[in-house]
């Protein structure tokens, strides 16, 4: 792997519209040594009712440029351009997360891929989608972006689709539904990076890729019984971003607080690199052709061990003979 440079993500809770919280936050990552930063959109208040808000935009422009970082930005977890309630507002949202990107001088929007159809079931305002609507959604997602796509290469900016986790509500819902739990992953197909990597395909443009994140991964492979790391060699000609961060393989069990969590060794926890059973070195070697930036998406309760989760990244990165072009904060490897 050829990698610019080693992020960190900005919580938006963290941040929750608060520009000073943004900028000490981003002081703190780069004296620790990371050269990029992914930010939220949800944290920054510069999207309102689908709208980008300019002054807004150019207020948070103002905030970060003293940090020369690497950028990227992370839309929204609950847009979705397939089952989304209204689709034209998911479309504007996303249009406007894209110029937002672009703004920042960001390479890369995070976008969860939309295939994931059990919110409105969850919240009862309708029942689980039928196979042909299923597959309309998918079809609804790629016209979306096939719509989107000149717009962000046009921006300089590339659409990275996220793969997602399986969850306990999930299966409880599909339960309740009359459903075996063995059909998440026709409700829930983002699990997948095959299905991933048919949308990225059928959008057919150099500007919409996957963005891969590894902990999601290592979870959704231990719930379908599938290879991880052929799951991730699956995704690896289409992986323009990578999101990286450590869990133990186990699905929650319904607990949400996170020492909860902890403890148990639950769920999407979003640990330090090295703290959980995921197998970087492995999967690392899966993705040699990738080009771009790593992100590390550590929880804020973590955030004391943000530059021990760097130098561990480094190392594993380097120890393995992936090249590292931006290494601040790195110690050389003997």
């Amino acid at each position: 792997m050829k990698i610019h440079g080693l992020g960190i993500d900005i919580p938006d809770k963290h941040i929750d519209g608060r520009r000073q919280v943004l900028t000490d936050t981003l002081a703190h990552a780069r004296r620790v040594g990371f050269s990029g930063a992914e930010l939220p959109i949800p944290g920054l208040n510069v999207i309102m009712n689908g709208e980008l808000i300019r002054e807004r935009v150019e207020a948070v422009c103002q905030a970060i440029a003293p940090f020369d970082f690497r950028y990227s930005v992370h839309a929204p977890g609950r847009t979705n351009l397939a089952f989304g309630k209204d689709h034209d507002m998911e479309c504007r949202v996303l249009e406007a997360c894209v110029r937002f990107t672009s703004a920042i001088g960001g390479r890369v929007l995070v976008y969860h891929s939309g295939l994931q159809a059990l919110d409105a079931a969850r919240t009862g305002t309708a029942s689980l989608p039928s196979e042909n609507e299923l597959a309309r959604g998918a079809e609804r997602e790629v016209a979306a972006l096939q719509k989107l796509a000149p717009i962000a290469e046009d921006l300089g900016v590339v659409i990275g689709m996220e793969n997602g986790d399986p969850h306990l509500w999930e299966y409880a819902l599909l339960i309740r539904q009359g459903k075996s739990p063995d059909d998440l992953s026709r409700y829930h197909a983002r699990m997948r990076t095959s299905a991933l990597v048919a949308q990225v395909q059928a959008v057919n443009h150099a500007s919409v890729g996957i963005t891969l994140d590894l902990g999601h991964l290592h979870l959704a492979a231990r719930a379908l019984g599938e290879d991880y790391l052929e799951a991730i060699s699956t995704a690896a000609p289409w992986v323009c971003h990578l999101h990286i961060n450590d869990n133990f393989g186990k699905l929650d069990a319904g607990y949400d607080a996170e020492g909860d969590r902890l403890t148990y060794g639950e769920a999407d926890l979003h640990l330090p690199p090295g703290w959980g059973a995921v197998p970087f070195a492995a999967a690392f070697d899966r993705l040699n052709e990738y080009e771009g930036d790593i992100v590390l998406e550590i929880k804020a309760r973590y955030r004391d061990h943000l530059d021990a989760a760097l130098e561990n990244t480094g190392r594993i990165l380097l120890e393995n003979g992936h090249e590292i072009r931006e290494r601040k904060g790195l110690s050389e490897v003997q």
